[in-house]
C-alpha cells in the first residue's frame, strides 16, 4: 500500500494575503484606540462655568425680538454663548429635575426668556427686577432658554 502524504504546504500568494490581512486588523485596532482615546479625553474635559465667561448684556424683551426677527441671526450670535439678561421675573416653577425655573417678561404674554437655574433653593419672586447671566440655548414653543444660570 502506498499513501501519498498531502501537501499543506503555504503558497507566496497565500503569505501575501495573510499578512495584508494582519495589517489591515492591526491598523483598525490601532484606528479604534485613538478613537476610545479621544472619546475619553473630550468626555472628561472640565465644562465651561458661565462666571468664568464674560457675557453679552441684553434686555429679556430685546433678546425675544431678535430671536423673533431672525431665528438664524440670532443663533449666530447668541447660541451656546454666555449672555446677561436684564428683566422682571414673571414667574418661576420646579423643572422635572427639581431646579428652579425663572421665567423673564418680555412683553409678549405667549413667551419669556425662560433660565434654568443652577442653584436649585435660589430665592427669586415674581415682579422682582433681576439680571440672570446663562448660556444661551436657543428658541423653544415659549421662548428663549438659558441653561446653568446664575443671578447676577
Amino acid at each position: 500500500m502506498n499513501y501519498t502524504v498531502p501537501n499543506y504546504s503555504i503558497s507566496n500568494k497565500e503569505k501575501k494575503s495573510s499578512n495584508v490581512l494582519k495589517r489591515m486588523v492591526v491598523v483598525l485596532t490601532g484606528i479604534l484606540l485613538v478613537g476610545i482615546a479621544t472619546v475619553v479625553y473630550l468626555w472628561n474635559l472640565p465644562h465651561k462655568k458661565v462666571e468664568n465667561v464674560k457675557g453679552i448684556s441684553i434686555t429679556a424683551a430685546a433678546l425675544t425680538k431678535e430671536y423673533n426677527a431672525n431665528e438664524q441671526q440670532a443663533n449666530a450670535k447668541y447660541l451656546n454663548k454666555a449672555i446677561e439678561v436684564s428683566g422682571v421675573v414673571s414667574e418661576t416653577d420646579k423643572n422635572q429635575d427639581g431646579g428652579t425655573m425663572v421665567i423673564l417678561q418680555t412683553g409678549d404674554p405667549m413667551t419669556g426668556v425662560q433660565c434654568a437655574m443652577r442653584d436649585k433653593s435660589i430665592a427669586i419672586t415674581k415682579g422682582q427686577a433681576v439680571v440672570i447671566k446663562g448660556f444661551c440655548s436657543g428658541n423653544g414653543i415659549t421662548g428663549v432658554s438659558l441653561t446653568d444660570c446664575v443671578l447676577k
